[in-house]
């Protein structure tokens, strides 16, 4: 069994996901690569090298959840990543890998409040800033350090800002997770991946059972956004429409939407409704969605929608106070964010930026050169510490997606 798998779903971008796995056999020579692609046609196959990489083609069409839950079942390491195929890996994965092994680490996260460093690929537009990101690596202040995350608490908090993202938690997409855990999430849950959103879905269960979780403040995994992804389609302000005809959503043939939920295409809507799924599986009572927060939201940023928007709170019976406190709560955060466009209007804010990157490898070869520039170096405690008890409830930072950047 190798230390480390690395999963890579696609669909038709194959030259991203060809330039991200070039980069991963040149820095991780040893990791067992899988690419599972869902293309139109095969002709990824051809762009990789066939003797180090695994790529398999499911056999019929499939939605996102279904895709990678397929591709998981080839993964051969003691731990596991998937990334997007327009994503890397970061620097100091193999040696966090390694450290998380020999101490019995259940899980690692990297980012906490934000993204440590995200890459945006030629092509990529915003409403705010044209081709601001585009070409251009963001990196944000890290020491290296680790500390111990509380999974439960952090999945509480996600919930309460639920539709904000993946909060704290651990997380298969973009960390690492031992395959022994997702093993013990399976025979639990069955699968591992659900919702709509697989990420969102699966970090809740991963939550649920983790026992040993750390966060290492290091960008061991390096956030990509190209035009036609996510993060990308987020930053032109081109992702909201309806469930049936937006593709991500249109893709669940048979998909039954949360009645508590607004029924339109948003990614906080999306999000909401994985999360709201997975602990609805998990079956605690002390696991509560604030779905006054998705209603605050809907009604700030989509007036045009009101209608399902209520619908929806009628039938979730939601209190109009909650709802009120939530609005309050989303106007702070939005004069924040507009505060920051107006003190630092480039594109990035308040971090660093390095242009003029043609593609992902090339990022993640100038991120390594922060790193060795700043003296950074992983800070990770001996395994007599990481292996102690947890302590109480550790605060969790929510982090936003890359989609937060419009």
């Amino acid at each position: 069994m190798t230390l480390i798998t690395i999963v890579i779903p696609t669909h038709n971008r194959q030259v991203y996901a060809a330039e991200a796995v070039r980069k991963i056999i040149a820095v991780l020579p040893s990791a067992q690569i899988i690419v599972s692609d869902t293309s139109a046609d095969d002709r990824l196959r051809a762009m990789l090298p066939a003797e180090t990489v695994e790529y398999v083609r499911p056999d019929r069409p499939m939605d996102v959840v279904s895709h990678f839950e397929f591709a998981l079942a080839g993964a051969r390491g003691r731990y596991v990543m998937f990334i997007g195929d327009d994503d890397c890996i970061g620097p100091g994965l193999e040696k966090i890998a390694q450290w998380a092994d020999r101490c019995g680490v259940d899980a690692v996260v990297s980012y906490g409040d934000s993204f440590l460093a995200n890459y945006f690929w030629p092509g990529v537009r915003s409403r705010f800033y044209g081709n601001g990101y585009a070409s251009r690596l963001f990196v944000r202040p890290f020491t290296g350090t680790a500390r111990r995350i509380d999974a439960v608490a952090a999945l509480r908090r996600t919930l309460r800002d639920l539709g904000s993202g993946l909060g704290n938690m651990p997380r298969v997409y973009h960390g690492l997770v031992s395959r022994a855990l997702i093993d013990k999430v399976k025979a639990r849950y069955g699968t591992l991946f659900g919702g709509v959103t697989p990420d969102i879905y699966s970090a809740a269960l991963i939550s649920d059972q983790a026992a040993n979780v750390w966060q290492v403040d290091y960008p061991f995994c390096l956030p990509g956004g190209s035009p036609s992804s996510t993060a990308g389609t987020g930053a032109a302000g081109t992702d909201l429409t309806s469930l049936a005809e937006h593709p991500h959503t249109a893709a669940f043939a048979d998909l039954r939407w949360d009645p508590a939920l607004p029924a339109f295409y948003a990614p906080h809507n999306v999000w909401a409704y994985s999360l709201k799924k997975a602990v609805d599986r998990i079956e605690r009572t002390d696991l509560r969605p604030n779905l006054a927060r998705v209603y605050a939201v809907s009604l700030l940023r989509h007036r045009r929608q009101r209608a399902k928007i209520l619908a929806a709170r009628s039938s979730s019976a939601s209190p109009w106070l909650a709802i009120t406190w939530e609005i309050a709560r989303e106007l702070v955060f939005q004069t924040r964010r507009y505060a920051i466009r107006l003190t630092a209007p480039k594109a990035g804010g308040t971090a660093i930026r390095f242009d003029d990157l043609p593609d992902i490898s090339a990022a993640y070869d100038r991120l390594e050169q922060y790193i060795a520039d700043r003296g950074i170096v992983l800070k990770l405690p001996d395994c007599a510490s990481a292996r102690e008890p947890a302590p109480g409830t550790i605060r969790n930072e929510q982090p936003r997606s890359l989609a937060a950047a419009r």
